[in-house]
């Protein structure tokens, strides 16, 4: 079964929304986000020639925060960029694809422990159809989301259908259509 992370860095065929811990500094604190969440660090992400590579910032998250490691296949594609005017903060999106890791696989990983352990106290796996991830976003009043999340997970979303019919946009009015009609049954209750 294949697995999909969306990366500012997250998981969805079961995408994975984490829920940041109230330990977590800074004004996301306490909410759902995308499953794994790196800022740029001199430390680890400067290299010797003053550069740096966003695809491996996103590989950093992914160990740090979900115990995916370099060894783990990944299918790793940065879907764009974003700006959280609240917290003036820029996101990176990416989408990967974790096609040997299941959940059961994740969990027993972070069962063990893992790095960043302290900065989620909750994960929620979700079907990787549109209409479970946007009902599941929806689930939630936006000011338990962090800004940046709902727009990577709609970018998701977009791209796996666009891939799933090799390429066609197609895919991206589909998604739009069923955001649509879950919308509407959200306000009008049809």
């Amino acid at each position: 079964m294949e697995r999909l992370a969306v990366a500012r860095t997250d998981i969805a065929e079961d995408p994975v929304a984490t829920h940041r811990s109230s330990r977590v500094a800074g004004p996301n604190s306490s909410k759902w986000n995308s499953s794994a969440n790196e800022g740029l660090a001199r430390d680890h992400d400067l290299s010797a020639d003053g550069r740096v590579s966003l695809h491996a910032v996103a590989r950093r998250a992914l160990r740090e925060e979900l115990a995916v490691q370099g060894s783990d296949a990944v299918d790793l594609e940065l879907l764009g960029f974003g700006l959280d005017v609240r917290n003036n903060q820029w996101a990176a999106f990416f989408r990967a694809v974790l096609t040997d890791l299941t959940e059961e696989d994740l969990r027993t990983r972070w069962s063990r422990g893992i790095e960043d352990r302290w900065e989620h106290d909750g994960h929620a796996f979700v079907p990787a159809d549109p209409e479970s991830v946007l009902r599941f976003l929806l689930d939630e009043p936006a000011e338990r989301w962090t800004p940046c999340a709902p727009a990577l997970f709609h970018l998701a979303l977009v791209r796996a259908a666009i891939r799933a019919r090799d390429g066609s946009p197609e895919g991206r009015f589909e998604v739009e259509a069923i955001e649509r009609r879950v919308v509407r049954e959200r306000e009008y209750g049809a």
